[in-house]
Parts: structure tokens; sequence; C-alpha cells
């Protein structure tokens, strides 16, 4: 993993504190997210093949900072609008 995309997972996931695993057999690697006390908050095993391919690296990006929204409440806008226009979501008001 090289210094730019440590650079880049530290930006997409302030405040949390990533941190990646020595390689794994399979050539894998676990990234980590660590909150302000050093807990883990998330955690992912990153293939060879997607820490090979700068495009795929940054759609396991995208994948994991939407799993992040969704577990939190805080689905982003255009995923809501979305989501209402395929039907899957209803609105819902309250008075």
């Amino acid at each position: 993993m090289d210094s730019i995309n440590r650079q880049l997972v530290e930006q997409l996931f302030s405040p949390l504190r990533a941190t990646f695993s020595p390689p794994r057999p399979d050539g894998g690697i676990v990234l980590s997210l660590l909150d302000a006390s050093d807990a883990t908050a998330y955690s992912r095993v990153l293939s060879a093949a997607q820490r090979a391919d700068s495009q795929a690296f940054i759609q396991s990006l995208e994948d994991i900072r939407l799993e992040l929204a969704m577990r939190s409440g805080n689905i982003p806008a255009d995923m809501r609008k979305a989501l209402k226009e395929q039907d899957s979501v209803l609105s819902y008001q309250t008075n």
C-alpha cells in the first residue's frame, strides 16, 4: 500500500484512523478504521486485485463510505433520490 492510497483513505474516513494489516497469504490486507479510543469501528478485507487496480480500490472505498453512512442513518441525498425513484423507499411525513 503506497502513501498516496494511505492519504486518500485517511482523508475519506476522517476522523476515524485507518490502519492496514500486513499482507495475508492470499495477498489481501485488512483495512481497519479506529475511533478516538482506538476501538475498531469498521474493518474489511481488501483483496490483492482491489489493491492492484486503482479503480477497484476507489470503488471499494466508496462502498465502505456508503455502508458507514447507511449504518449511521446518513444516506447521501443522491442515493435517497435514486431509491425513491425506484419506489424502494416510501416517504413518511411526521406532524
